[in-house]
């Protein structure tokens, strides 16, 4: 017997690939209530709370991914979101670095999802490690044998 998935798959829901190696938290705010703060008369003090949140999975989480080997090119978590959630919050946020950079992109089906991320996947995206061997002007540490 197969084992039920962590998440329910539905019409009303997309899959977001997070190629950032620890995922990110996406929050959606009340954009009234963020400009009556602004507006008001005394500063508010206290961090606005977000109406929704949700947790993306980073490259980290790709079954594909070895912790040794620490490679993350070509990788990307996967997480299924709610589509008005993902509506609201791309629109609040068009200029948010990550988006704008393909390191967070989202699509309907899962299977669009994996080919969209096959074909960014070979791209750099800057937050993959460094290869130490690769590095001009480091030597390797000597050890010494006793």
């Amino acid at each position: 017997m197969a084992a039920a998935p962590n998440t329910p798959r539905t019409s009303a829901t997309v899959t977001v690939i997070c190629r950032m190696p620890a995922g990110l938290v996406l929050d959606l705010y009340d954009v009234a209530a963020l400009a009556a703060r602004a507006s008001a008369a005394t500063p508010v003090m206290a961090p606005p709370r977000p109406v929704a949140s949700v947790r993306l999975n980073g490259a980290k989480a790709d079954p594909r991914y070895h912790a040794r080997d620490n490679l993350l090119l070509g990788m990307g978590g996967r997480t299924e979101v709610d589509a008005s959630f993902w509506q609201a919050w791309c629109a609040q946020n068009p200029h948010f670095l990550p988006l704008k950079n393909g390191l967070i992109f989202a699509r309907p089906r899962a299977e669009d999802a994996a080919a969209e991320l096959a074909e960014r996947g070979q791209h750099r995206s800057g937050l993959e490690g460094l290869e130490p061997q690769g590095l001009p002007g480091v030597t390797p540490f000597a050890r010494d044998v006793a």
